[in-house]
């Protein structure tokens, strides 16, 4: 693979550009990765505004109607439902894995199997989630590198 940066500060808006012969699994990832490095989502913690990089959030979970996203060791509160949020992330790492949780698949370390046919995840800042069965064939097509 060739990579090639040009950096001028005259260029108003980056721009990356990918050549290649044939679109794999491994440059879908890499598309996925950089759509998701470009876009934040507008969260809330003690009444302050952030936007949070995709690229640090590890899963968002909603309960009693809330959401919140949770970072390594931060958790902050998002105004939008569990299913604005799917829809928006829809072409980055992120998955759907039961009702009420959305995981980043960059931040998963691994998954095991558990009693009815459900999934337990393990992310890399130690929370596990459980994988309802639901929604274990859309992770697994996802870890696949389908759907990024």
């Amino acid at each position: 693979m060739k990579l090639t940066i040009h950096q001028d500060p005259g260029i108003p808006e980056t721009e990356i550009i990918i050549n290649c012969a044939h679109m794999d699994a491994r440059i879908q990832h890499l598309i996925a990765l950089i759509r998701q490095h470009s876009f934040s989502l507008t969260a809330y913690q003690e009444e302050k505004e952030f936007q949070l990089p995709l690229e640090q959030i590890y899963f968002i979970d909603s309960v009693d109607g809330k959401t919140f996203l949770y970072l390594e060791k931060e958790v902050y509160f998002c105004r939008n439902t569990l299913a604005v949020l799917e829809e928006k992330l829809v072409h980055t790492s992120f998955i759907r894995i039961s009702k009420n949780c959305i995981i980043n698949t960059n931040f998963l370390k691994s998954v095991r199997p558990m009693y009815n046919h459900r999934l337990e995840a393990l992310l890399e800042n130690g929370e596990t989630l459980v994988v309802t069965r639901n929604y274990i064939e859309a992770l697994k097509n996802k870890l696949k590198g389908e759907n990024l």
